[in-house]
């Protein structure tokens, strides 16, 4: 018996990574070097162009006495012409510059955005198992890479802020070499100064980001009730029930518990926005005022004044906040957030080893061999030491009370699990030595909450075998085996009719309806190949005598294959070849139907019970 394969395993501190806005500048070339290349000669351009434009100005007002005296004519007046074309070229180049650099950094950031939610879905989905999608940091983590909170700011208003802010920035730089013509202690005195207020407005900025991410979980929270109130699903019982406040209250509650410690970080640094505003003032008019001393004394020229007041006022740039400067804090944080996703969704914890092939399995039984498992974070187990044996070629029935764990051995079978102690084989090999993709592919399976893709009904039924999906004959060949083809032939568009609520065009099916199509995607999947076919409560939404029906064609055209089906109806468990009774996470009885009956055990009295309520009519759908 193998050991235990899901017990506590230490968890690593996180790893350390790189500042939000680091990994984000980071993924830019990743996302396209082109428009990080022009994005980037952008930024530059529209940076130096107040300089420019301030250097240019002073050339236009020095050049005024001389065009005056002269003439047009004269040189002074030919600097004076230059320079008004210089200043309406350089005018026109900053009206255009700024929205050409903002649309090109929308498109790359755009790109980041899909980059970001790419690697968020990689890492979800790498795991051939579903035990980290239960895991309570995995949820955190795909929350706030999706986000942070419910600002919905993503990495590309990040992008489109930082070229902003990264033009303001060098303009500012750029300005400050033009004062320090003038004076370079000055200069230098504004960047330092400047750049320490914007310092002290960024990490407010950040301390505030951070309050709301350790409220992930809070955030999910208050989702559900705000997507419960707003969807379809739940509003039938929201007003039979009354509930509607009651969700209301519940969001609002989760939501302002998530937002209390923003709040408080924001009303603890009240103070800073008012005080920088004086700093600014003060540090701008002492500017002003000692360049107009200097012009008054003669020390400077009238078109120097010009070009320093110009300079003066572009040094302000390196002190960029407002819009820009919120959306890089909060759409950076997204990107370390999609990065550590990876780093945990490939933590040892969720891994399911095996390398071995699957093709032609099981060709003689599939083994449970006191199979223990319970669920991450749980500590009561489902099964404690099962043993069950599953004949390839024959068709099981599982049958036990609600919470027997039926549904969990299905798990375990399609391998989205391991057990916690004992072992699956299969034809004798274990399970967990088998590569888990390649096994599941082998796996056709209806599940009880099977998806309902808001797709066309060809991919509905395609997906079973995603790699002859385009092959329409063999997809009819299959509807018309699990009874769909009807319904499909029905449709508006046929089998390019999105089956979803709400859409133009679109047709939402009824559950039994829905239930064919999950039938006709698993008949689909063993066309192409799957070994085993597993029914989850296949038949639970059509009548009594509609799932008999097509359980008796189910079992003849299926004859050979290996089909484990679970479900509450005895009319659909007896025709099986063979029936377990699983109780208190054990097999407590194994036969066929009349063998079981004939013991006069559990499953003859549930049967017994069941026949009984349908004979009496009540138990009788539709």
């Amino acid at each position: 018996m193998a050991g235990d394969r899901s017990g506590s395993v230490r968890r690593e501190p996180p790893a350390r990574t790189a500042s939000p806005i680091a990994a984000t500048l980071r993924l830019l070339p990743a996302a396209n070097l082109r428009l990080t290349a022009a994005v980037g000669l952008g930024v530059v351009l529209t940076g130096l162009l107040p300089a420019a434009f301030a250097l240019t100005g002073g050339a236009l007002v020095g050049s005024i006495d001389g065009a005056a005296a002269g003439g047009f004519g004269s040189a002074g007046g030919r600097r004076l012409v230059a320079a008004i074309g210089g200043v309406a070229g350089l005018f026109a180049l900053q009206q255009v510059s700024g929205p050409a650099v903002r649309a090109l950094a929308d498109a790359l950031g755009r790109r980041v955005d899909a980059t970001v939610q790419a690697r968020a879905m990689a890492a979800t989905l790498a795991p051939a198992g579903i035990g980290h999608l239960e895991d309570p940091d995995v949820a955190d983590q795909i929350a706030a890479a999706r986000s942070v909170g419910t600002g919905n700011v993503t990495a590309k208003d990040a992008v489109v802020g930082l070229a902003a802010v990264a033009a303001s920035g060098i303009g500012g730089l750029a300005s400050a070499a033009v004062l320090a013509a003038y004076r370079w202690w000055l200069a230098a005195t504004l960047l330092v100064l400047y750049a320490a207020m914007s310092r002290v407005f960024t990490r407010q900025l950040q301390r505030t980001v951070g309050s709301l991410r350790g409220h992930a979980r809070r955030f999910r929270r208050s989702s559900y009730f705000r997507d419960l109130a707003l969807g379809p699903a739940a509003a039938n019982e929201l007003r039979v029930f009354g509930l509607g406040s009651w969700v209301g209250r519940r969001f609002t509650e989760q939501w302002e518990l998530a937002m209390e410690g923003f709040w408080h970080e924001r009303r603890h640094r009240r103070w800073v926005p008012p005080a920088g505003a004086v700093v600014l003032l003060a540090a701008q008019g002492g500017t002003y005022a000692l360049l107009g001393r200097s012009a008054a004394r003669g020390e400077i020229s009238l078109g120097a004044f010009a070009a320093f007041s110009g300079a003066a006022t572009g040094v302000l740039a390196v002190f960029a906040t407002g819009t820009d400067k919120l959306n890089i804090t909060y759409g950076t944080a997204s990107v370390p957030a999609a990065i550590e996703l990876e780093r945990i969704a490939a933590d040892r914890r969720f891994e399911l080893t095996g390398t071995r092939p699957a093709r032609g399995m099981p060709a003689s039984e599939i083994r449970f061999d006191r199979v223990t498992f319970r669920y991450p974070g749980r500590t009561d187990p489902v099964f404690r030491h099962l043993d069950l044996v599953v004949e390839a070629g024959r068709s099981l029935a599982v049958v036990g009370q609600n919470g027997a764990g039926k549904t969990t051995l299905v798990k375990l079978l399609a391998r989205l699990y391991d057990p916690t102690e004992g072992r699956v084989t299969v034809d004798g090999f274990d399970l967990a030595d088998i590569d888990p993709r390649a096994w599941q592919r082998r796996i056709a399976a209806i599940f009880q909450d099977f998806t309902h893709y808001q797709l066309p009904a060809a991919d509905n039924v395609g997906f079973g075998a995603i790699e002859r999906s385009g092959d329409r004959t063999a997809l009819r060949d299959a509807a018309e085996r699990a009874g769909a083809d009807e319904i499909i032939d029905r449709l508006p568009a046929g089998w390019d009719t999105v089956l979803a609520r709400g859409s133009p065009g679109a047709v939402d099916l009824s559950g039994g309806q829905w239930q064919r199509i999950a039938l006709a995607r698993a008949l689909f999947a063993v066309d192409g190949g799957a070994g085993v076919l597993i029914l989850d409560e296949p038949t639970a939404a059509l009548d009594v005598r509609a799932e008999a029906a097509f359980f008796d064609r189910f079992l003849e055209l299926t004859r050979g294959l290996t089909t484990i089906v679970i479900s509450h109806r005895f009319s659909t468990v007896c025709r099986a070849d063979r029936i377990v009774v699983i109780e208190d996470g054990v097999v407590v009885e194994d036969g066929d139907h009349e063998t079981l009956r004939a013991a006069g055990g559990r499953y003859a009295h549930m049967f017994d019970l069941q026949a009984a309520h349908l004979a009496s009519g009540s138990g009788s759908d539709g």
